[in-house]
């Protein structure tokens, strides 16, 4: 991979398209919210039988949205960390800048 000078605008669309990824999951975990309560509800209204087979789907989908969540927190996380290092890189440039003109 060549070298290149650093580019703002490269990291600060990196920090833009998280945002609208992270954004996404979010809608993604609200809908799942939604539709996991009329899930259950279904299940509820069901005879025995089936309502336990569909308690235990339920569980298992409510599991897969509990990672997702933790997921979608650890890009929160990332996200964080690459702001940290934009505003890094702007203290770094205006020192530079600083510097220069001195």
């Amino acid at each position: 991979m060549v070298h290149r000078p650093p580019d703002s605008r490269l990291l600060s669309n990196l920090l833009q398209q998280e945002k609208e990824y992270s954004k996404s999951l979010s809608q993604v975990l609200d809908a799942s919210n939604v539709s996991l309560a009329s899930f259950a509800a279904y299940a509820a209204a069901s005879p025995p039988p089936i309502s336990q087979v569909i308690m235990t789907v339920a569980g298992s989908l409510a599991a897969a949205d509990e990672a997702l969540r933790k997921y979608a927190h650890g890009v929160e996380e990332w996200r964080d960390m690459m702001r940290q290092l934009k505003e890094t890189e702007e203290e770094v440039g205006n020192i530079m800048r600083d510097r220069e003109i001195l």
